[in-house]
């Protein structure tokens, strides 16, 4: 499970999580499904919305994830 889709169960779904950032929910499932990660500008937030259960550097991590695949 990447970090990005651990967080946001965390935060209480997609739509919880959309209300934090006054986006969409669908901007969020494509966060999960389609790009793996979160937008770099959102990192902090989401690790801070989750308490420190999912890290800055895990977070991070499925960017390096998502590089290293091509």
């Amino acid at each position: 499970m990447n970090a990005i889709k651990k967080a946001v169960e965390i935060i209480g779904g997609q739509t919880k999580t959309a209300k934090h950032f006054e986006i969409r929910q669908s901007h969020v499932w494509k966060w999960i499904n389609v790009n793996g990660q979160a937008p770099a500008k959102y990192i902090k937030k989401v690790s801070e919305l989750t308490d420190g259960k999912v890290s800055v550097k895990e977070l991070l991590a499925d960017h390096e994830n998502n590089q290293a695949k091509g």
